[in-house]
């Protein structure tokens, strides 16, 4: 007597079930970026408290250097673009010994990877409907003050693709207590 050949075996179902479920690993990895702007952002987030916690140490600017160059701050972090990717840059006011001079050292930088796109950014903390915003990277700049306290800024973030939630975010620095805000979103508080 012979078996009806009608259906699949278990096993030839199991190696269909393993190769869909390869087929979506690999959708999801093409679909959603490596880097979210929401970690960009972080990363931002982090450099400003590195930059407060350098412009503490580093203490006031000498009172001769201050009144000759008419200058406070201690760090900064500075925009730039280097082959089409925004690179930020801290540095450190390092006086020179003897004479009321002073010269910028960087210190400290990051790179916005090529997959998430650096927006706009503004000069006030804000939501993106609220703030005027900029897009010439290289004449970024924050300040940070031997306080520990550094200038407003609000940064956006986005990428093309990806789940919804993820495509877009911001970080606002404020400018008491240096704190700073992340937000997976352009316009929520």
């Amino acid at each position: 007597m012979r078996r009806s050949e009608r259906g699949f075996t278990l096993v030839e179902a199991m190696v269909v079930v393993a190769f869909l479920a390869i087929l979506s690993t690999l959708a999801i990895v093409y679909v959603r970026p490596s880097t979210k702007p929401i970690d960009v952002a972080q990363r931002f987030a982090n450099l400003v408290q590195e930059a407060s916690r350098l412009a503490v140490r580093h203490g006031p600017v000498r009172w001769d250097v201050a009144e000759a160059l008419g200058e406070r701050r201690r760090t900064r972090i500075v925009g730039g673009v280097v082959d089409s990717s925004v690179i930020f840059t801290i540095e450190v006011l390092e006086e020179d010994a003897g004479a009321p001079t002073a010269v910028w050292r960087p210190v400290q930088q990051m790179t916005v990877p090529s997959s998430v796109t650096a927006d706009s950014y503004a000069t006030t903390a804000g939501t993106y409907a609220t703030v005027t915003h900029e897009t010439s990277w290289p004449s970024f700049t924050l300040s940070c003050y031997p306080s520990g306290s550094c200038s407003a800024a609000t940064l956006f973030f986005s990428v093309e693709r990806g789940p919804t939630q993820d495509r877009q975010a911001r970080v606002a620095v404020l400018p008491l207590g240096t704190a700073t805000f992340v937000k997976n979103d352009w316009n929520a508080y």
